[in-house]
């Protein structure tokens, strides 16, 4: 995803199964072969990482994702949605590592409780679903507690 100057992070409530990852990959892969703006094919990457974050990235340096193509490419996600119930369009769901390493994803107002309670740690690392760039996935993707976008609940 390095060459890709544009990502969607879509993080799914529960782990996916084998056969959902499969199914959503020919799924995905079918419509970014056909995904353009304005007439002009978007090159475009798949990649589905700890069986919970699809991620699509675009080249924008070959042609840009406008608001067309960026709904259409939100439609072919609702329809995921709607097949598996993952909650991939809801921004409301925090993934973090438990002392494990285990990823753990739960609803905002828990997540908030278990910082409140110290359940979840200034260190624990946490997933930044508002990334948008592959210099953002490679630097703020997964990032502790203190230096994420959710420091503002300590």
């Amino acid at each position: 995803m390095n060459n890709f100057s544009k990502l969607w992070v879509f993080q799914s409530r529960r782990f996916l199964t084998l056969e959902e990852i499969q199914d959503i990959n020919k799924i995905l892969t079918n419509f970014l072969k056909t995904w353009a703006a304005h007439g002009a094919d978007l090159k475009s990457e798949l990649t589905i990482i700890k069986n919970k974050f699809i991620i699509i990235a675009v080249d924008e340096n070959q042609a840009k994702a406008t608001g067309c193509s960026i709904d259409k490419l939100n439609q072919c996600i609702r329809q995921i949605d709607q097949k598996y119930q993952l909650d991939l369009l809801n921004r409301l769901w925090v993934s973090y590592e438990d002392d494990k390493g285990e990823i753990t994803t739960v609803p905002m107002n828990s997540f908030k409780e278990k910082i409140k309670s110290a359940q979840i740690s200034p260190e624990t690392y946490i997933y930044n679903l508002a990334i948008s760039t592959s210099k953002e996935f490679d630097e703020k993707f997964r990032l502790p507690l203190k230096e994420s976008w959710a420091r503002i609940f300590m």
